[in-house]
């Protein structure tokens, strides 16, 4: 211990090590744990005297994880409600530090400060005047950098902004669309821009929604800017001072411990809350028999489509909106066009409303078997309608396979009545037209096929009972081409087997030839051998004799001429030159 330090101060730097050690292992490990539970370990140590950690442990856990920033905020609005300075300080220090990286063009650090500033306003932390002294920073000289900026802080405190300061948030929006109308801006930020205008017009719906926390009372904190750079964040809010104040703030802490008793420990985590899910399904009900009602009370479909915009149907309801009003409609004696209408006005708009009607033309498609006649006809021409208004394109067909394997008789009624409808609507050759259009031809392969006889001859003979023939052109030419280039094939191959066969008789001539050759020669050398055999056998000497005794060379005399006496010598004068006549005295 130097002499410097008294006692007293030792051991308030000794209190400091603890609680900044405590503090920053509760605010590190937020992401396991919930912020009920957090809050009430954080009480272990004094808050009052350690207010200027737990704003330095937040401030940093949010610069290392952005994701937990609104989980942080939420915690400051809980010790704000019952430790202001904690919340004061809070606000104040993610301000300067949010101008410090916005002058030193530190984007990643700008934005998470900015997110977090959001924040701490939509948990009644900070007062709106700090967000917007941070909007007219950013907005006094706009660029591509400062509108993405912009719109990422609207995007987060955007709805709350426009409930308490609803002129300061349109002055806002309306520079954005002055700088986008007299500036070039590229197609991502043009985007983006487009987003969050429309994101404003639907009153921020998707907008991330608020943590559940416990009651509490909210003490928002203002912050005033100053401008002439004299402000700048506190460079160690965890470094040790020296507190004159040290016991006083004992007792003002155990005074906000006991009150923070009442806090519930149950977790407000919207990940963890008990959700009570309805399976009677008595409010999907309610919803469709209020749409059916709004549908019977209107006179016009404009009237009706409007009574129904106001109603601000969720995304995720969309989809039963639009099959309640083809069920109505399927329930008429004949079809009304003002059921197309209706779906004409919702499909306009918004893209949403498009998604929604071809999910429930698929839908409908698959389960048609359960409707009756007159319900097919009107939903054929329901869903006809709406196909050539364009408002659904031809990319629907792709889920129609048209053979006889994956079609029913009630789906093939339902087509007849739709693509009739489609004609009456746009005429034979605008509906060709449109079947024809290069993009649209990959959505038609199933409903169109040619990769195959048997489906393309189906497909053709469907179009044809229904009067619309003209539509198979292609797939007829196609299946003629398909139709010669077999004869083609087949004369080929017929010519082929031809010459196959006369080379096979040809070979099986020479092998007969050569087969009564072998024969023949087989045949002369059997009676050869027989013949020898049958002159041994008429030898009178016996084998064995004849086999000791020296052969002897055989007589080229003939047989007949061969005799047991002397042979004399023979003349070998020739038989013509001998004469008979008596010889000369």
């Amino acid at each position: 211990m130097s002499l410097e330090e008294r006692p007293d101060e030792l051991l308030q730097k000794e209190d400091w090590e603890h609680s900044k050690t405590h503090i920053d292992a509760l605010i590190d490990g937020i992401d396991t744990t919930s912020i009920t539970t957090t809050f009430q370990l954080l009480f272990a140590v004094n808050l009052v005297r350690g207010n200027r950690l737990i704003v330095n442990a937040i401030i940093r856990k949010a610069l290392v994880s952005s994701g937990q920033v609104a989980k942080l905020a939420a915690l400051g609005s809980i010790l704000n409600s019952y430790i202001p300075s904690v919340g004061s300080l809070l606000v104040e220090e993610s301000t300067l530090r949010f101008l410090e990286f916005f002058r030193s063009n530190n984007a990643t650090g700008c934005y998470i400060m900015a997110d977090l500033v959001s924040q701490l306003f939509n948990y009644d932390v900070a007062h709106e005047i700090v967000v917007l002294q941070l909007l007219h920073v950013v907005t006094e000289h706009l660029n591509p950098h400062s509108i993405r900026l912009t719109i990422y802080i609207l995007r987060h405190c955007g709805k709350s902004l426009a409930i308490v300061a609803k002129s300061a948030h349109d002055l806002v929006f309306e520079s954005l669309r002055t700088y986008f109308q007299n500036n070039k801006a590229d197609k991502r930020l043009r985007n983006e821009f487009e987003a969050i205008f429309e994101l404003r017009k639907r009153d921020y719906r998707n907008s991330p929604r608020k943590l559940q926390l416990p009651p509490c009372e909210p003490i928002p904190h203002t912050f005033f800017i100053n401008f002439d750079d004299s402000l700048t964040p506190k460079a160690a809010l965890d470094e040790f001072k020296y507190d004159p104040a040290f016991d006083r703030k004992d007792e003002e802490f155990a005074k906000v411990k006991s009150n923070a008793t009442a806090v519930q420990s149950s977790d407000i985590a919207p990940s963890n809350l008990i959700r009570v899910e309805d399976k009677t399904q008595a409010s999907e009900l309610e919803f469709k028999k209020k749409i059916y009602l709004t549908l019977k009370g209107s006179l016009s479909g404009d009237e009706a489509a409007h009574k129904l915009l106001k109603l601000k149907v969720r995304d995720q309801d969309k989809s039963v909106l639009v099959e309640t009003l083809a069920m109505a409609c399927s329930q008429e004696a004949t079809y009304s066009k003002f059921y197309g209408i209706t779906a004409e006005r919702l499909c306009s708009c918004h893209r949403t409303w498009k998604k929604a009607f071809e999910q429930v033309f698929k839908e409908c498609y698959e389960t048609m078997e359960e409707y009756e006649a007159k319900q097919i006809r009107n939903m054929g021409k329901f869903w006809g309608h709406i196909l050539a208004s364009d408002y659904i394109g031809f990319e629907v067909f792709t889920h129609i396979h048209m053979n006889a394997e994956d079609t029913t008789s009630a789906g093939r009624v339902y087509l007849k009545f739709l693509f009739q409808e489609l004609v009456l609507d746009l005429g034979i050759e605008g509906l060709k037209n449109r079947l024809e259009e290069p993009y649209i031809q990959p959505f038609l392969a199933n409903m169109f096929p040619f990769d195959d006889i048997d489906k393309t001859r189906f497909s053709i003979n469907f179009f044809t009972a229904i009067g619309l023939g003209t539509l198979t052109e292609k797939m007829r030419q196609a299946l003629d081409n398909e139709r010669l280039a077999l004869e083609e094939e087949r004369s080929e191959t017929y010519e082929s087997n031809d010459e196959i066969e006369a080379s096979i008789t040809h070979k099986d001539q020479t092998s007969s030839t050569w087969e009564r050759v072998h024969r023949l020669r087989q045949s002369r050398r059997a009676a050869a051998d027989e013949r020898r055999i049958e002159n041994r056998r008429r030898s009178k000497t016996p084998t064995r004799r004849r086999s000791r005794t020296p052969t002897r060379r055989r007589s080229r005399t003939p047989t007949r001429r061969r005799s047991r006496t002397p042979t004399r010598r023979r003349s070998r004068t020739p038989v013509r030159r001998r004469s008979r006549s008596p010889k000369r005295q």
